[in-house]
């Protein structure tokens, strides 16, 4: 079995490194993107929820969560109000509309996020798959014979 050359061994080391890096990059990117498609969905359902809501008349009797798969019951006062958040805790009172023209202009940035994201994740794999061969072609050199030496040299 051939041993490697310090170059060779120092070369592995940093290519480890970096394979390692952009791995935990890949998972990060995983994981935003999955919390950003769970925002995106949210929101369309939010927006769904308001465009039904708005179409009812006040003292419609609605059922509201209240967490754990249970619900009240209540009457909707007013269907063309609607109270979003800006942030920072920190609401306001729109009409049904606004909210919803709101709501999708989130939608279309959480939309542009996850395609920025994906994209990086697609130039995170490609250098994993430039590095990948390069390591296991350092690898195969202490698995090899020696060439040169036959069984009789042994």
């Amino acid at each position: 079995m051939e041993r490697l050359t310090k170059e060779d061994q120092e070369r592995l080391q940093r290519i480890l490194g970096q394979l390692s890096g952009y791995q935990a990059a890949v998972d990060a990117l995983r994981q935003q993107i999955s919390i950003l498609a769970t925002s995106l969905t949210e929101l369309s359902m939010t927006v769904g929820a308001i465009k039904n809501l708005k179409e009812l008349k006040p003292d419609t009797e609605i059922l509201v969560p209240i967490g754990s798969d249970s619900f009240i019951t209540a009457k909707l006062a007013l269907s063309d109000k609607v109270i979003t958040g800006l942030g920072a805790d920190v609401s306001v009172e729109r009409k049904a509309d606004d909210a919803i023209q709101v709501l999708e202009a989130r939608g279309k940035e959480i939309e542009e996020a996850i395609e920025r994201s994906r994209e990086e994740l697609g130039r995170l794999e490609e250098r994993i798959e430039t590095l990948r061969p390069e390591a296991e072609r350092i690898l195969q050199k202490t698995r090899e014979e020696p060439s040169g030496r036959g069984a009789a040299d042994v």
